[in-house]
């Protein structure tokens, strides 16, 4: 926080120096101020990066700039807090934060500055790649007219550099950009206007010729950088006018007639060029810069000089002298208590240096961090959402599983209060098992549960209604022991014939690489996961031997499955006893 500060006063202090120069030196030609105002917006590119090559020159900032954050230790989510030397508290896990709760103030104002930097940059890179586009999708000039106008602008003006004369009919006027092999690119109107050629190729040679396209980059940057500084955008508009203003100059001193120049300029500015083309130069002036341009054209009383080479360097120099310190300067918040504390030793001048050198103090390092921590951000909130999808599907399981726990319970309290309510009337042990057998527990189908399960042996009869009235036969256990679960409990097995685990169901999933034990593979049943779904998943890169990363995949529907059918129903239905006689009770 303290570091954005201290680099927006300084954007502001530099910015300020330029605009106010050029204010200054209104009388003088456009390409002197031109020079200033570019060496303005070097001076600041030279603040955000300076950093990284310069040495550091602290002082110590007002109190109004904020104290450095205490040493604390951030302990992981979930991972216990850690506690002092010599502390006997028992360390508490913490609680899963969600992203907003994880990013300090710090944090959040480093990701707020660095996006819209980061957006502003990517939008001149695309403009870049579009200019790249255009130029391999245009068409070589060949009209003689257009020729011989070239060889003459760059003749007048000293030009040795070969210049490409390209045409396409995808923008509205014509542009110019490059350096080495410098481009120019013109519409289909402009080629019509043959009598206009020689005033548009010395506005675009002057461009060429002066690098303005370097310029041109170096304000998109700083704007970039300083996108929350109007100072900023100010000094940058002004300098892309006095670029325009130069060029006409470099025009004028050509020997074209500044009256048909000034309509050039008026026919022009009725077909600026297209907006994504902020990558390069254009005839075309912007319609609020346009009557500024066309009186300077008119006006001969308007000094059009070259810059002096004397007058170059001292603008130079006085910005090197004035960036420099200001580059190297870090300002580092006064800790007040560090003043309260300093018998202690508490916040010493060690400390304070260690934690200032781990704070970048260069633009680009900070947009780095700022796009990083939100990037982090986003993917804590869908590592939150992952998260909370899974614990709502095992809880969709656990409520499946106490549902069928609660039946089997409530089915044996009903026979147990059915049997003691024959015996109170005293009846014989036959018509005891005969009540029982009323209602499901046959001794055919007692006996064949525990002869399939031989941890329910010591069950007594009532616990067994509980199991069939949930749909557990005796061919059910003996599956799912095949299937590799013995000694299932009976809450296992209540809650497996529940969701529909069937032996050939675990089979196939072992089978497709899961590897899990029956609470995982009763979560992945309720969920719906088949080995249709874990084979997609194999496919789309995710492990499928971790059955909890499967659920949070099926949870966010993230591998896409085909429909899946709905899993038989119990025999007799969850709430029904199966009729006497049927194949069940053997």
């Amino acid at each position: 926080m303290t570091v954005l500060i201290a680099i927006a006063l300084k954007s502001l202090l530099v910015a300020g120096i330029a605009l106010g120069l050029l204010a200054l030196m209104k009388h003088r030609s456009a390409a002197e101020r031109s020079w200033v105002a570019h060496i303005g917006l070097l001076a600041l590119v030279a603040l955000a990066v300076a950093p990284l090559v310069l040495p550091n020159w602290s002082v110590e900032a007002p109190a109004l700039l904020g104290s450095l954050p205490e040493q604390t230790a951030q302990a992981a989510p979930g991972a216990p807090a850690a506690t002092s030397a010599g502390s006997t508290a028992t360390a508490i896990p913490a609680p899963r934060a969600t992203a907003s709760a994880a990013l300090s103030p710090a944090a959040l104002a480093t990701a707020l500055y660095a996006l819209p930097a980061a957006i502003l940059l990517l939008v001149t890179f695309l403009a870049l790649l579009r200019l790249v586009a255009l130029r391999a999708r245009a068409d070589v000039l060949v009209d003689g007219h257009w020729l011989s106008a070239l060889a003459r602008a760059q003749r007048r003006m000293g030009f040795k550099h070969g210049t490409a004369l390209l045409t396409s009919d995808e923008l509205a006027s014509p542009i110019s950009w490059g350096m080495m092999r410098p481009v120019i690119l013109l519409n289909s109107r402009a080629v019509e206007a043959a009598g206009e050629a020689e005033a548009i190729i010395a506005h675009e040679l002057a461009h060429v010729a002066r690098m303005d396209w370097v310029k041109l980059l170096l304000a998109r940057l700083a704007t970039a950088l300083f996108w929350f500084n109007p100072l900023v955008w100010m000094l940058a508009r002004e300098a892309h006018q006095l670029r325009e203003e130069a060029a006409d100059d470099a025009v004028l001193a050509a020997d074209i007639a500044d009256t048909e120049y000034a309509q050039l300029l008026v026919g022009v500015a009725r077909h600026e060029c297209p907006g994504l083309l902020l990558g390069a130069h254009g005839v075309a002036p912007s319609r609020s810069s346009l009557a500024r341009r066309v009186a300077r054209v008119l006006d001969g009383k308007t000094a059009r000089g070259p810059i002096a080479r004397s007058f170059a360097f001292g603008v130079l120099v006085g910005a090197a002298l004035v960036a420099t310190p200001l580059a190297a300067l870090t300002l580092t918040p006064k800790d007040a208590a560090s003043d309260r504390n300093a018998d202690a030793g508490r916040f010493d001048g060690a400390k304070r240096s260690s934690l200032a050198a781990e704070i970048p103090s260069d633009l680009p390092r900070i947009i780095a961090r700022g796009v990083s921590t939100a990037v982090a951000a986003v993917s804590r909130d869908e590592a939150d959402a992952r998260l909370d999808a899974a614990e709502a599907a095992r809880d969709r399981a656990d409520a499946i599983r106490e549902a069928a726990v609660a039946k089997a319970e409530l089915a044996a309290d009903a026979a147990r209060e059915r049997t003691e309510a024959v015996r109170a009337h005293g009846a014989s042990r036959a018509d005891t098992a005969a009540a029982l057998a009323a209602v499901g527990a046959t001794p055919q189908y007692v006996a064949a549960m525990r002869q399939a399960a031989p941890q329910f042996a010591r069950l007594e009869a009532a616990e067994f209604v509980g199991l069939r009235a949930v749909g557990v036969t005796p061919e059910y256990a003996r599956d799912l022991a095949a299937a590799g679960f013995r000694n299932i409990a009976m809450e296992d097995l209540l809650a497996a014939r529940a969701v529909g685990v069937t032996g050939d169901y675990v089979r196939a999933l072992k089978a497709a690489g899961v590897r899990a034990g029956i609470d995982e593979f009763i979560q992945l049943r309720a969920v719906g996961v088949d080995a249709a779904f874990v084979k997609r998943a194999r496919s789309a890169g995710y492990g499928v031997s971790d059955a909890d990363e499967l659920v949070e995949l099926k949870a966010l529907g993230q591998v896409a499955p085909p429909a899946q059918p709905k899993p038989a129903a119990p025999p007799g239905g969850w709430g029904g006893t199966p009729p006497p006689g049927s194949p069940d009770d053997g």
